[in-house]
């Protein structure tokens, strides 16, 4: 399965702003088929998870369970 990267490790999709030792950035998955992941801080997580940043959502309902049913050789009911 190949993933696509959005954007860098070092700097947050949402704010631009880079990554700081207590700042964190974590994987958000903009999409799981195709699997596009972006970087981005916690609390911009949330603020996408808030409906604020609606293209960074990709995915139906449902998606991220199959996803990880999948990845742990598992099949979806």
């Amino acid at each position: 399965m190949n993933t696509f990267f959005l954007n860098s490790s070092e700097t947050c999709i949402v704010c631009f702003k880079i990554k700081e030792d207590q700042f964190e950035l974590i994987k958000h998955h903009v999409s799981y088929f195709p699997q596009k992941i972006a970087f981005v801080h916690y609390s911009c997580h949330n603020e996408i998870h808030n409906g604020k940043h609606p293209h960074l959502i990709q995915y139906k309902e449902g998606d991220s369970r199959k996803f990880y049913a999948l990845a742990n050789g598992l099949t979806e009911k």
